[in-house]
């Protein structure tokens, strides 16, 4: 049988490949290099990550007895951590497909707190150990754990079914998005230390209390703008209460000037000294920071009119003939505020709120940025001026605002 020479140069050229291939070895991942990588992130702010031994399996990493400290606070015992689909990259740097934690239990006296399953995912581990990049402060691209429980005297109090915290680079890391979701949440009152908030929440009618956490945020890193358009804590039965806030001048560099203060206080020696020194430099940096806005908000899941029935019983008034003493009582109650504007507001509102309890917010939306140091200074000079700098108002049962995205 004879073959074309294109054929046989193809032919041998494909053995040499073959051959090639076989004869070279693959490179080994450098564990020592990755974990030593991994600790010089952690001592970026000012923490220290210690272990007793590397163990290397493919591209598995597991750090064996894993010990955090962080700057003020007693050394806290991770246990092994299992770094899975370590990779290195070509410029030395490591990208880990999934971190599984051992479960955390702690015991302070007669509490004790737990949790399961802890893992991240999609972490970068960068070349030099330093967080240069919006990637390297936000180094993983998830978190998720599986219960969390907290008991006394071996009585659950508190429990979650989990965690799970999402996060996204939509705009090739200009921008960051946060999601997270707290599922399953679970109080029991009856386990409750304090007997008075114990029979408080029992005369309510709330023998378990149960709902779920939100967030919601998002990072602009080149204007330095935070906004977390979410932070919610949802009772069934009981109501929602909701945070926001968006403030500027959170950038990179302030990142690493809190970071390389962090550094230097946990270095200092003397720690009433390093406390102070921390203290100095965060308020240079705080000269960065402008406030753009904020609000707390609570929506009524049946609290209010529970809350009227109860604080009526005591009284001998029903629940509806103490929500007309409250309104009777409001104007002596905010008497003493000296803000008469303010004044009308909550009155309004309250009115209006016990009237039909839907929702009842407090916003300040000041027409322009405020520095910081500037709303610092008007709270320790003149705090009534804060109402008009900010532009505090004060509203009920306003509709629930739907936004959608494409």
């Amino acid at each position: 049988m004879t073959f074309h020479p294109r054929i046989k140069q193809k032919l041998f050229l494909s053995t040499v490949l073959g051959s090639l291939a076989i004869a070279t070895p693959v490179m080994a991942l450098d564990a020592d290099d990755f974990a030593t990588k991994l600790s010089a992130m952690s001592k970026q702010n000012g923490s220290k990550l210690s272990f007793s031994a590397i163990e290397p399996d493919g591209n598995t990493v597991v750090l064996k007895s894993v010990t955090a400290e962080a700057p003020g606070q007693p050394p806290f015992k991770l246990g092994d951590i299992t770094f899975n689909g370590v990779e290195e990259m070509g410029d030395g740097s490591y990208a880990v497909d999934s971190a599984a934690f051992s479960d955390v239990n702690v015991e302070d006296g007669p509490t004790r707190f737990s949790v399961s399953d802890i893992e991240m995912t999609g972490l970068t581990i960068s070349a030099d150990g330093k967080m240069s990049s919006v990637n390297d402060v936000l180094f993983y691209e998830g978190f998720s754990t599986g219960t969390i429980s907290v008991e006394t005297n071996g009585a659950e109090v508190f429990s979650m079914s989990g965690l799970d915290l999402a996060v996204e680079r939509p705009d090739g890391g200009t921008k960051v998005n946060m999601l997270m979701d707290g599922s399953g949440l679970k109080i029991d009152p009856s386990k409750i230390d304090d007997p008075k908030t114990r029979d408080t929440l029992q005369q309510l009618g709330y023998d378990t209390l149960t709902g779920d956490l939100k967030f919601n945020g998002s990072w602009e890193v080149e204007s330095g703008t935070v906004d977390v358009s979410e932070y919610s804590l949802t009772l069934d039965d009981v109501g929602s209460l909701a945070m926001s806030i968006q403030i500027s001048g959170y950038t990179l560099e302030f990142v690493k000037a809190m970071q390389q203060a962090q550094v230097a206080a946990a270095a200092n020696p003397d720690p009433q000294a390093a406390q102070q020194a921390m203290g100095f430099a965060m308020l240079g940096m705080l000269q960065q920071l402008s406030f753009k806005s904020a609000s707390i908000r609570f929506d009524d899941a049946s609290v209010t009119e529970r809350a009227l029935e109860f604080a009526g019983k005591k009284q001998g008034l029903t629940g509806d003939n103490m929500r007309g003493a409250l309104k009777g009582m409001l104007p002596l109650m905010l008497g003493g505020l000296g803000i008469p504007d303010l004044q009308k507001q909550i009155s309004a509102a309250a009115n209006t709120y016990l009237d039909n309890p839907q929702n009842i917010t407090i916003s300040a939306t000041p027409p322009s940025p405020v520095a910081v140091p500037v709303i610092m200074g008007a709270g320790m000079g003149d705090p009534k001026s804060l109402v008009d700098l900010l532009n505090v108002q004060i509203t009920a049962n306003e509709p629930v605002e739907i936004c959608c995205k494409n």
